[in-house]
């Protein structure tokens, strides 16, 4: 008997997963390189102090760090396991939502957040960097629906407390990101960001505020130079403000219930980065209101490793990914290394205010400028400890971050592998039932085992591997 073409018309019925695809698929992301090839060794790099008293002291404050890294390690791991929230106050924990009332609202807000990727794509995709349009002002486009963690962090500090009310007023709830070209100044960036007038003219989409972010580090600077850290100029601004205000000036109806807003007045953060902030919302049905983030190139680097560095220090929890670093940090919090906690903050609005400054020259000269060990100055100057140079700690989060996706992508590989074996075994299970009914039925002796039906199985399931003659026995 045949049991060849008995299996062949079975398994012709029956869809197979591709072990071999399955196995050899690669999973994850190019990982960013380790530190040690990343970045320069600073350990031949110590910085040398012109003062032989200021060396001793910055000697000093540098093992003072280190023990207090120790010693809140070992406070860590004497600790259990906390629920993941914020590290809130007593009073401020009893206001806010819960995480699965966040979970919920994250979940509403998928469904926008697809419609304002299609429209920002829509109107500004063609003016995106590409291989044949190398000098198009905007280098990259991105979105993203609010975690259900910020969420519940942003919540519980404004005390926002129902659904209703976050959908209401968490205006940021859905946000989109515009990173321009290191080619892109005000005229460029002007130009592209004019799209939006003729827009807002025909009610296509709705203008609600504009908010200008300006580091406080420039706050004692003149008007002038406050003014060439901008992406857009006071004008256009202004010219954009004009459009919204004709359209509800001539509207019977307030539209949408927009308030006249005030002109754009710079916004001055604790946030070290330079940007405007739009919010928007389209005409199209169930469109939510989103900010728009506009920034350079190196803020847009810098930005989210110094988010991260600010939540450390505004007593909000990070990810436990970034481990390593909230340990680095944690050495600045006794208050015996108050004045280098002082150097360091600092030494971070510096770092991240020359990002800006960066851009500006680069503009001018239409050329790229190069640090050697990373985005950000160096800490040489600040008497600080060469682990707390942010070009080190911009590294080391990277890398916590490629060590998180490489981890995430495993465990993912090993789910699919699972399923695999077990869709494999079902289909073992299937034939060899097949087979020994088929058997009785006809009355003749059929002569097969498990493992054989394994290895046809094998045949089907690694197609790539079984070229030319089949060498199956049976």
């Amino acid at each position: 008997m045949k049991i060849q073409t008995i299996c062949d018309a079975q398994f012709n019925r029956m869809p197979f997963i591709n072990r071999a695809d399955t196995q050899n698929k690669q999973f994850g992301i190019k990982m960013a390189q380790s530190i040690s090839t990343d970045t320069v060794s600073f350990q031949s790099k110590t910085p040398k102090m012109s003062v032989k008293d200021m060396a001793a002291i910055a000697r000093k404050e540098a093992r003072a760090l280190r023990d207090a890294r120790q010693i809140a390690e070992a406070k860590k791991s004497a600790e259990k396991t906390a629920p993941t929230k914020k590290n809130l106050s007593g009073e401020e924990r009893k206001r806010g939502v819960s995480r699965s009332t966040a979970k919920q609202i994250h979940e509403m807000i998928l469904k926008p957040q697809k419609q304002i990727n299609n429209f920002m794509e829509e109107i500004f995709g063609d003016l995106v960097v590409t291989e044949l349009n190398p000098k198009n002002p905007i280098l990259k486009m991105s979105g993203r629906p609010k975690s259900d963690i910020s969420i519940v962090e942003k919540s519980a500090t404004r005390d926002w407390n129902s659904v209703d009310e976050i959908l209401e007023k968490m205006t940021d709830l859905n946000g989109r990101k515009i990173v321009f070209n290191y080619k892109t100044g005000k005229p460029e960036a002007e130009s592209a960001l004019d799209r939006l007038i003729p827009l807002i003219k025909t009610k296509q989409v709705f203008l609600k505020e504009i908010e200008l972010q300006r580091p406080e580090a420039i706050k004692g600077m003149s008007k002038q130079d406050q003014e060439e850290f901008d992406y857009f100029s006071k004008a256009f601004l202004d010219k954009l403000e004009d459009a919204q205000e004709e359209v509800i000036n001539g509207s019977e109806t307030n539209v949408d219930k927009i308030k006249l807003i005030e002109r754009p007045l710079p916004k001055y953060t604790k946030f070290n980065y330079c940007a405007l902030h739009l919010l928007l919302q389209t005409n199209e049905k169930g469109s939510r209101t989103f900010e728009l983030q506009i920034m350079g190139p190196r803020e847009a680097t810098g930005k989210p490793f110094d988010d991260k560095c600010f939540k450390k220090f505004d007593n909000k929890e990070l990810d436990k990914m970034y481990a390593p670093l909230i340990s680095l940090w944690d050495g600045l919090i006794p208050k015996e290394n108050a004045a280098a906690k002082e150097r360091f903050f600092q030494y971070r609005k510096d770092a991240n205010l020359q990002l800006r400054k960066d851009e500006i020259q680069e503009y001018k000269t239409q050329r790229l400028i190069k640090r050697p060990n990373g985005p950000f100055i160096s800490v040489r100057n600040y008497g600080l400890p060469p682990e707390y140079d942010l070009n080190y700690q911009y590294a080391l989060m990277r890398q916590c971050e490629a060590e998180a996706q490489k981890a995430k992508e495993k465990a993912k590989e090993e789910v699919s592998v699972k399923k695999v074996e077990q869709k494999i075994g079902e289909q073992v299970t299937k034939v060899e039932k097949h087979v020994i009914e088929f058997a009785k039925e006809t009355k003749e002796k059929v002569d097969i085992t498990k493992e054989k039906l394994q290895k046809l199985v094998a045949k089907y399931t690694r197609p790539k591997l079984n070229k030319g003659k089949d060498k199956t026995k049976i």
